[in-house]
C-alpha cells in the first residue's frame, strides 16, 4: 500500500511538470513569428520611401566627400547631380574644369554613381573650396510623386 502510494505520488508530480511549453518551444514559436513580422511589414511598408532615403543618403555621402576631399587637397572639388547621376570631381591640375576624366574614387565609391530604382535628383552643382565651403541650396530627391529634400548650408554642411 505504502509502495502504490508513493508511485501515485510520483506520477501526479510528473504530470504536475509536464504542463505547459518547454523554453525551446517558446523561442521557436517567437522566431516564426518574428520572420512572419518581418516578411508582412517589408510588404505593407512602400519601397518607394526606401528608395529615397537610400538616394538622399547617397546624395548626403557624396556631398560630405567632397567637402572633406576639398579641404584634405586643398582643391576645389565640384559635385555634379543629375538625373539619377552623382559625380564627385577633383581639380587635380588646377585649370579651373572639372573634366570627366577627374572623377573620383572616395570612400569606397567610384564615381559618377547612377543611383537606380527611378530615383531623381534636381539638377545642380555645388564648387567646395578648400575651406570646405559651397554655395547653399536645397536638391530635391523624388521618385514616383515623392520627394525629400537635401540642404546644403554655406559651410559645406548637408542634411
Amino acid at each position: 500500500m505504502r509502495q502504490q502510494k508513493a508511485i501515485s505520488e510520483s506520477a501526479i508530480s510528473r504530470r504536475a511538470f509536464t504542463k505547459g511549453f518547454t523554453l525551446v518551444e517558446l523561442i521557436a514559436v517567437m522566431v516564426v513569428v518574428g520572420v512572419i513580422a518581418a516578411v508582412a511589414t517589408s510588404r505593407l511598408i512602400p519601397q518607394t520611401i526606401f528608395q529615397l532615403q537610400a538616394g538622399r543618403d547617397l546624395l548626403t555621402t557624396a556631398l560630405f566627400s567632397a567637402q572633406q576631399k576639398a579641404m584634405a587637397q586643398l582643391a576645389p572639388v565640384r559635385v555634379i547631380v543629375s538625373g539619377a547621376t552623382i559625380d564627385v570631381r577633383l581639380d587635380a591640375n588646377g585649370d579651373g574644369t572639372f573634366a570627366s576624366s577627374e572623377s573620383l574614387y572616395v570612400a569606397g565609391t567610384q564615381y559618377p554613381l547612377t543611383v537606380d530604382a527611378g530615383v531623381v535628383f534636381a539638377t545642380r552643382n555645388f564648387d567646395y573650396n578648400h575651406l570646405g565651403h559651397t554655395t547653399p541650396a536645397v536638391i530635391s530627391v523624388s521618385k514616383g510623386g515623392q520627394s525629400v529634400n537635401v540642404t546644403v548650408t554655406a559651410t559645406g554642411y548637408a542634411y
